[in-house]
């Protein structure tokens, strides 16, 4: 099963930030998966939301740059003004310092790339197109500098037309958020584009023929997101893990990769 570190190792280091994707790559991630939005410049940086406020500390830096709804949206700034600023942990009783920047897609792929030819692994690099309807030249910016780096690449995207029109050689990964994709007819039609999709772990677990009935349309299931520190019901962080294994899903994303990996070492006959 693949362990995707989900925004980076983020249990540990703010999301995004460079530190949380070396880390989840040190800690034996077969996937680093940054979100990516567009700058006013159109340079592709690592980022979940199309605003700043959650974050980083953008109001500190620019207090006049907000819209009428308050919120500061990446699209009106520069990549060097966004570089000005530093990552702060959205999440209570994870990294308590504003110490990391926001890096542009570019830097992934460099430290990914880099240390792929300095360790000899051949970790992916995973990015989820965000926002595409807000931001019509996104597909073209990043493919533009996927093409610079021979690491692998899988797209995924919560927008179907993006994905089914996409003009790339990549594998693509539908991500779901409406339960009718997950119909028979609904797989079918995402099997005319993609290579395999993204579904919450509960579609999972309150569905045991998911799996299968995608594996018989040719798509892999990958599963979202595992947090070790988070609520996840009566269930354990490994023993979610553990039935996910069970139900046969081809990877995970989550926010700590080693304690996911050290699960999956210890069921027999898995690698992790």
């Amino acid at each position: 099963m693949d362990v995707i570190a989900h925004r980076g190792a983020s249990g540990y280091l703010p999301e995004h930030t460079l530190p949380a994707y070396a880390l989840g790559y040190g800690q034996g991630a077969h996937w680093i998966e940054p979100d990516v939005v567009l700058t006013a410049d159109d340079v592709p940086i690592a980022l979940h939301d199309d605003t700043l406020g959650r974050t980083t500390n953008v109001a500190m830096h620019y207090p006049d740059r907000r819209r009428d709804d308050g919120r500061y949206y990446a699209a009106d700034f520069a990549y060097a003004e966004i570089a000005r600023l530093r990552v702060v942990e959205p999440r209570a009783n994870r990294y308590p310092h504003a110490t990391f920047r926001v890096p542009r897609l570019e830097d992934v792929l460099q430290l990914v790339h880099g240390l792929n030819q300095t360790t000899g692994r051949n970790v992916g690099v995973y990015p989820e197109l965000k926002h595409p309807e807000l931001q019509p030249g996104l597909a073209d910016a990043v493919l533009a500098v996927l093409r610079r780096y021979d690491v692998p690449i899988r797209l995924q995207s919560f927008d179907a037309h993006l994905l089914a029109k996409l003009d790339t050689d990549h594998p693509r990964v539908q991500l779901v958020r409406d339960a009718t994709q997950t119909e028979d007819g609904g797989l079918e039609q995402i099997a005319t584009y993609a290579a395999g999709i993204g579904v919450s772990s509960f579609a999972v677990t309150d569905d045991a023929t998911l799996v299968a009935r995608a594996r018989a349309r040719g798509l892999s299931v990958h599963v979202f997101t595992l947090r070790a520190d988070g609520e996840r019901g009566p269930a354990s962080f490994a023993d979610e893990l553990i039935g996910l294994a069970a139900q046969g899903v081809d990877g995970v994303f989550t926010d700590h990769p080693d304690q996911a990996l050290a699960v999956l070492q210890a069921l027999p006959g898995c690698s992790g």
